[in-house]
C-alpha cells in the first residue's frame, strides 16, 4: 500500500506517512534544516501531536535547539549572568555541580518536561535522602537555567513552575525548623562563657549576636567605627560574607551591602552588649592583637581571632558544636537524669532566640522587626518566633482574667 493513504485509503498530509509497523509518523525541518520525526499509534493520535508542533512553530520555539542539554544551558548561564551576588552566584553553581550536572543535566532540552523534573526531584528527594529545604535550593537553579531556554524560543514555558507546590504535601514536612533557646537554655549558654576557660573568648561575639539579633555576617563584619558607645548605639551598614570559591579553592571573604533597605539600620545597644564589646577591645589590647584582615577596602574589624584575622562563619559554628557537648559534659556530671541535654546550637539560632525573647517580653513587634532588619513584621511572626510553653500560659491566662471579669 502506499504510504500516503491509510489503511481505509484516507489520505494523508505533507509530512505525515504509514509505517511498515502499521503506525504513523510526522516529519518537519526546524530552521536550522534538521529534519524531526514524531510517532503515534493511531492518525488522530499523530494529529494531536502535529499541531502541537504547529501550535510551537507559530509561539516561536526553535526546534533546533532542542538538542541542546541543561549542561549546555547552563554554560551559557554561567556567561550571561548578571546583578548577581558573588556568594550566591557561587552558591548557585556549587548546587548544579553537585545535584544536576551529573546526570540531569545531560539531559536534551527536547526531553525535559516537568514530570520529569518532578521524577528527578523525588529521586533527589528519596535515594538521597535531601532535606526539602535542599529541593527548593536545587529548584532556584535548575529554574533560572531553564528560563534562558524559555527565553531563547527554546520552550514553551518553564518546566519547573508548580514543581515544589505537588511536593511540599510530600516532603515539605521534614524541613528543620530552628527554634529558639529557651530561657533556661539560654542562662546555661550564658553562665558557661562567662566562666573562664578555653571557650569564655567567644563570650563577647555570642553575647552580641544574642542581645542584638544581627545576622552572624552583620556581626562578624563589624568595625569599631560602626560602634556609637556615646549614643549606645551600632550602626549596620555591610555584611562579611564568606563563600566556597569552587572545588579544591577554598574559601574567601568578600564585603556586601545589606541584605535589604531594610538592613541598613541602627540597633540599640544594651549595657550587656556594650560590656561584652569594651572586655572585646580590652582584651585584645592587654594581648597587643591588632586587626590585619582588610576585605574590600574594610579593616578595623571587632571581631578577630589571636592572628589578628576576622572569625570565620564557619569557625564559630564549630565552636558552638564544641561548646554544646562541653555543657553536655557537665550536665552528666551532676548525674542528674532529670536535667535535659543542651540542644545542638548553630549562629542562626541565637537570631531566632533575640526574637523569641523580643517576643516573650511583650516588645512591639514592629520595632522587634526593625532591629532585625526585616522587611515587614510578617517575616518576624512567620519565621523567628517561638511561643515557649511559659510564654503561652501567660497569654492564656490573660483570657482566663478577661473573662472572669466580664461575668
Amino acid at each position: 500500500m502506499n504510504n500516503r493513504y491509510t489503511q481505509n485509503k484516507t489520505k494523508l498530509r505533507k509530512g505525515e506517512y504509514l509505517r511498515s509497523n502499521k503506525t504513523f509518523a510526522y516529519n518537519w525541518y526546524d530552521k536550522g534544516g534538521k529534519r524531526h520525526f514524531i510517532y503515534a499509534k493511531t492518525l488522530p493520535e499523530l494529529r494531536k501531536k502535529e499541531e502541537e508542533v504547529i501550535r510551537g512553530i507559530l509561539e516561536g520555539i526553535d526546534y533546533s535547539k532542542l538538542e541542546t542539554t541543561i549542561n549546555s544551558y547552563f554554560e551559557i548561564w554561567t556567561k550571561i549572568k548578571t546583578g548577581m551576588r558573588e556568594t550566591t552566584f557561587a552558591s548557585y553553581v556549587r548546587f548544579y555541580k553537585r545535584y544536576i550536572e551529573p546526570e540531569f543535566g545531560k539531559m536534551k532540552l527536547k526531553a525535559v518536561t516537568y514530570s520529569s523534573v518532578v521524577m528527578f526531584f523525588k529521586k533527589m528527594a528519596t535515594e538521597r535522602n535531601l532535606s526539602y529545604s535542599s529541593l527548593r535550593n536545587i529548584k532556584k537553579v535548575l529554574s533560572v537555567i531553564l528560563e534562558i531556554a524559555v527565553r531563547d524560543g527554546v520552550l514553551k514555558s518553564n518546566p519547573c513552575s508548580g514543581v515544589l507546590r505537588d511536593l511540599q504535601r510530600e516532603y515539605g514536612n521534614d524541613c528543620k525548623q530552628i527554634r529558639a533557646l529557651t530561657l533556661e537554655e539560654q542562662k546555661l549558654f550564658e553562665d558557661f562563657l562567662a566562666k573562664p576557660g578555653r571557650y569564655h573568648r567567644y563570650s563577647a561575639v555570642f553575647t552580641v549576636m544574642l542581645w542584638t539579633g544581627m545576622r552572624v555576617g552583620e556581626v562578624l563584619g563589624l568595625r569599631w567605627e560602626d560602634i556609637d558607645f556615646e549614643n549606645d548605639e551600632i550602626d549596620v551598614n555591610h555584611t562579611l560574607l564568606q563563600y566556597d570559591k569552587g572545588k579544591g579553592q577554598g574559601s574567601d571573604y568578600k564585603i556586601n551591602p545589606p541584605k535589604t533597605k531594610s538592613s541598613r539600620r541602627t540597633v540599640p545597644m544594651l549595657p550587656k552588649v556594650r560590656k561584652a564589646l569594651l572586655q572585646e577591645k580590652a582584651y585584645q589590647d592587654l594581648l597587643g592583637i591588632e586587626c590585619v584582615s582588610e576585605i574590600d577596602g574594610y579593616t578595623d574589624f571587632v571581631f578577630i581571632n589571636s592572628n589578628g584575622k576576622v572569625f570565620s562563619h564557619k569557625k564559630l559554628n564549630s565552636k558552638l558544636i564544641k561548646i554544646c557537648e562541653a555543657i553536655n559534659n557537665e550536665i552528666r556530671l551532676t548525674g542528674d537524669p532529670t536535667i535535659p541535654d543542651f540542644p545542638h546550637v548553630h549562629n542562626h539560632m541565637l537570631r531566632h532566640t533575640f526574637a523569641t525573647r523580643m517576643r516573650e517580653a511583650g516588645a512591639d513587634i514592629k520595632a522587634t522587626s526593625d532591629m532585625m532588619g526585616h522587611e515587614g513584621i510578617l517575616i518576624t511572626l512567620k519565621t523567628y518566633t517561638d511561643a515557649s510553653s511559659e510564654f503561652k500560659k501567660r497569654e492564656i491566662s490573660m483570657l482566663e482574667s478577661y473573662v472572669e471579669n466580664a461575668y
